[in-house]
């Protein structure tokens, strides 16, 4: 009894300790950004324009039947009547804008929805489908649409690269950055990210694979494969009223051929020929899911091949400097639109730029060696930074240059010398400002969203932002998501340098499912694997308790050793080697 007391007493000043942190972590981090909003003013003209395009939240009314969201969030959401029923393409990004965006459908309609169509995977369209479940009363007569592939990229993005994703998207969206300094996204005013939701658990009703004809509450709809700025894209095409539903095709900016924040590559020429496709459809209506409708059969089919036409620009250029031997970033300073496509205004580079496009295409054909033989074994890092400030005439030396290009206006080649000290060495105080400087002049001058929102964010960073999920949505996601996806998680978690002569195997059974999962560690990989039996042969560590019980001490909702004492959780041989499991494993990602 004194044992299971002095457990509970040193839990219970952990959890004391740790929440006071949190409070102390949380007061600074609010200090940072108020600062921030006192010290920097950007006067971006041409970004702030672009955000006239969606400031305003307003349902705008396409036709009788045809209703969009714009304003709510990063996307739009779309709302066609039918008959007896209502259907949703795309759904936002988080339950605070579904909740906003579905009372305003309410007070147009109280009719039932019967189907919703996911146009791909990208939080801004899934994350907030669960406040549109909740407002349906018999799910066996609701359809929920998408193309066959969006629940493997959906998996893929918040599971296995999850925290690379969260923490590039934002810096590209600008999340952190405080909204008297925020211009916008590009393509939406702002990505409004729920802190309390993780991701989105999506599990279409109806899949299918090209195309794919359905009428729902008498609409007749016919949805179409068309991968562009995803594999998974969908669009939706209305034939009765003309109207074209196409994605994240087009929108109005330059196209996001290569997202920032770190994507798969995307497929220049697949989206050029989905663009084709959306011609020969001769649509009267084009409804985006991100920036406004445009009306009328010539207008549409001018920009939409004005679009196609700079995506294929980028492309055939590209490739054509590629051929004559040039490196990506030699053809990303000599391809530039023409007059005629550089002046259009569905292409001006507030989302997407040239300069990176071509990179993309250069990459996404060749790879990351440049052929020089000089970047087949780079030095490292580190190595390269101290040689080149050492060649720069010391550090001394290279400060003064800093200042002298700051002072002459200078803000790329100040970064790039901050950054030459930052990689060999690190920052003192007066670099750190001076790096702040350039990185707000720039921001300043850049054209794309997320370019300067990357720009502001990495500033915030500096002065001591913290960029990492918050607990609710770990919490959400570990609840929510798909038993073993969450331990594939631990694939990409393994400390290889730990594990580099450890062999292990251990066998997890869960009650309440009938689920047994298999997790071996062998010399710095992991490998997990659903298995049927329950054979314990050969097994090092075995753990019995319940999906339940599981996901609230991944949580960290109850601790792994009061479950173990309340007979909710057994582990063989014992508690320490669960821990001695855990050690392994990389848990500051």
């Amino acid at each position: 009894m004194e044992v299971i007391t002095a457990i509970i007493i040193v839990l219970i000043t952990v959890i004391v300790t740790l929440h006071l942190q949190k409070l102390k972590s949380k007061q600074k981090q609010k200090e940072i950004k108020s600062n921030f909003v006192n010290q920097i003013h950007t006067d971006n003209v041409k970004l702030g324009s672009h955000s006239r395009e969606f400031d305003k939240k307003e349902v705008l009314h396409v036709s009788d039947n045809i209703h969009l969201a714009i304003g709510f969030g990063l996307a739009n959401c779309i709302m066609i009547e039918g008959e007896d029923g209502i259907i949703i393409i795309d759904t936002m990004e988080s339950q605070e804008a579904a909740k906003e965006v579905l009372g305003e459908f309410r007070k147009i309609t109280k009719k039932p929805i019967v189907g919703i169509v996911l146009t791909h995977f990208h939080a801004d369209h899934v994350n907030g489908i669960g406040v549109f479940l909740d407002d349906v009363d018999d799910r066996g007569n609701l359809e929920i649409i998408a193309h066959d592939s969006l629940p493997h990229y959906l998996s893929q993005v918040f599971n296995v690269r999850s925290s690379i994703t969260f923490k590039r998207a934002v810096s590209q969206f600008g999340t952190e950055i405080p909204p008297d300094v925020l211009k916008n996204a590009g393509i939406g005013l702002n990505l409004k990210l729920d802190k309390a939701q993780g991701f989105a658990t999506v599990e279409p009703t109806n899949s299918f694979s090209k195309r794919l004809s359905i009428t729902m509450a008498g609409v007749e709809l016919e949805l179409i494969h068309a991968p562009g700025e995803t594999d998974d894209q969908i669009i939706v095409w209305y034939p009765k009223q003309k109207t074209l539903f196409p994605a994240d095709n087009i929108y109005k900016a330059f196209p996001n051929l290569y997202a920032i924040r770190g994507t798969m590559h995307r497929d220049t020429l697949q989206w050029v020929a989905a663009l084709d496709l959306m011609l020969e459809l001769e649509a009267e209506r084009l409804v985006p899911q991100h920036t406004r409708p445009l009306e009328g059969a010539d207008t549409i089919r001018e920009v939409v091949t004005a679009y196609r036409d700079a995506i294929q620009f980028v492309h055939d250029q590209t490739v054509r400097f590629m051929n004559k031997g040039l490196t990506g970033r030699q053809i990303a300073e000599v391809v530039h639109l023409p007059p005629h496509l550089r002046d259009h205004p569905y292409l001006a580079e507030h989302y997407g730029t040239v300069e990176w496009s071509v990179r993309a295409v250069y990459n996404g054909y060749i790879g990351w060696f440049s052929g020089r033989p000089g970047d087949l074994h780079p030095l490292p890092v580190r190595d390269e930074a101290r040689l080149m400030v050492d060649l720069a005439g010391g550090r001394q030396r290279l400060e003064e240059r800093i200042r002298e290009a700051v002072s002459g206006g200078q803000w790329q080649w100040g970064l790039q010398l901050c950054d030459m000290i930052l990689d060999s060495e690190g920052l003192e105080e007066e670099l750190v400002t001076l790096r702040s400087r350039c990185l707000v002049e720039l921001a300043g001058r850049e054209v794309s969203a997320p370019g300067m929102n990357w720009y502001l964010t990495d500033d915030l960073k500096m002065r001591g932002l913290e960029v990492k999920p918050a607990e609710e949505a770990k919490v959400s996601r570990i609840r929510s998501g798909d038993i073993l996806s969450l331990f594939k998680m631990l694939t990409v978690m393994i400390d290889a340098e730990k594990t580099e002569r450890v062999t292990m195997t251990a066998l997890f059974k869960f009650s309440d499912t009938q689920t047994n999962l298999r997790v071996i560690i062998r010399r710095g990989v992991c490998q997990v694997t659903k298995v049927k039996d329950e054979t314990s042969d050969g097994v090092d560590m075995k753990v019995e308790t319940s999906e339940g019980v599981w996901r609230e001490v991944m949580a960290k909702q109850r601790s792994a050793v009061t479950a173990g004492l309340r007979g909710e959780l057994r582990v063989t041989p014992g508690i320490t080697t669960l821990a001695t499991f855990f050690g392994y494993f990389d848990t500051e990602l």
